[in-house]
């Protein structure tokens, strides 16, 4: 019998070791940072495993296979987005893909949205507080952390999309998400500096073009007279700029008037020269676009027209001409 054991003893031991870190694999915790992981339906168990592996979720993908075979659980995984976050272990994970409990709920932030309005939105829609929205949308160490820029906030970079989010996702993952979007959106264009436009510089225009444009084809003659007046030196006079700090001040107004060109601010955009200090909502890409990619134009003016469009023009006198006629054949 001594013997016996003392033959079999290291493959006891080698099984009970390995027993045991089987067990460690499943059942000790890992601290999971917010994470939503995609079960696309049909998907075989190998496929989930190296997922969650691959997004540090399991420790092992072999070992989730192993106990997903053991336990007949192979049709039993449902497709879906789930929420992963705190200290969970790998048989949690299972159990819950295996529920099928997705609480997803969608969210469709508009192109042209403000910070505020998004994080406002956001908390009438019961994704979170508003107060906790806004303090990380003006947060600039949470802006750098989520964009690589030294940046005030994150106005500019809550890219207007329709969103799923889980009932019980933090807002610190909602905005987080939301940047991300923003990145994935715009990583196929080309961000060359155009005259002498940076970035960050490239998202403020392009927030100006977003808020002037009602139609998409207009936005690279609308980012071509910015860029021209950058260009020679002028001043923007861009009226969604004075919206802007008067919206920051609480006052929202349709129309814009001669008093408010007149108010002290890094805004305004009629007394300052270049661009204000950040972009002034979130741009859609083809406002983005717009700024990389304008039109080849010598217009330095532009108005509306009334239907939606704009009128361009090189010089002040054909700018105020048109505005006549324009007024003339509307019996002003």
């Amino acid at each position: 019998m001594k013997k016996f054991l003392n033959y079999f003893l290291p493959f006891i031991i080698l099984i009970i070791l390995a027993a045991a870190y089987f067990a460690y694999l499943l059942y000790v915790p890992k601290d999971i940072k917010e994470t939503i992981i995609s079960i696309e339906q049909g998907e075989t168990a190998k496929t989930i495993a190296s997922r969650l592996y691959n997004k540090n979720l399991i420790r092992s993908k072999e070992a989730f296979y192993l106990y997903i075979r053991a336990t007949g659980s192979q049709g039993q995984l449902s497709f879906g987005k789930y929420l992963l976050k705190g200290s969970i272990n790998m048989v949690d994970v299972i159990s819950l893909i295996k529920s099928g409990k997705v609480f997803l709920r969608r969210v469709t932030i508009p192109e042209g949205l403000t910070a505020w309005k998004t994080c406002r939105l956001l908390a009438r829609k019961d994704f979170g507080e508003y107060d906790k929205f806004l303090s990380l949308c003006k947060d600039s160490t949470f802006a750098k952390k989520n964009t690589g820029f030294n940046i005030p906030n994150l106005e500019g970079f809550l890219y207007p999309e329709t969103y799923h989010f889980p009932d019980d996702a933090s807002e610190e993952f909602i905005i987080s998400h939301i940047v991300k979007e923003f990145f994935n959106q715009t990583a196929d264009l080309n961000f060359v500096p155009n005259e002498k436009l940076d970035f960050y510089e490239t998202i403020i225009l392009a927030s100006i073009v977003e808020r002037e444009a009602k139609i998409n084809d207009e936005k690279p003659t609308i980012a071509s007279v910015y860029v021209n007046r950058l260009k020679y030196n002028y001043k923007l006079q861009a009226d969604p700029t004075i919206a802007y700090f008067l919206e920051l001040q609480g006052k929202t107004r349709k129309k814009i008037y001669y008093k408010d060109l007149k108010i002290k601010s890094p805004y305004n955009t009629y007394l300052n020269y270049g661009l204000p200090p950040t972009p002034i909502c979130s741009p859609s890409v083809s406002s983005i676009a717009a700024v990389l990619n304008p039109a080849e134009t010598d217009y330095f003016f532009f108005f509306a027209n009334g239907t939606g469009r704009h009128e361009f023009t090189k010089t002040y006198k054909q700018h105020l001409n048109k505005q006549n006629l324009l007024k003339a054949a509307n019996g002003k």
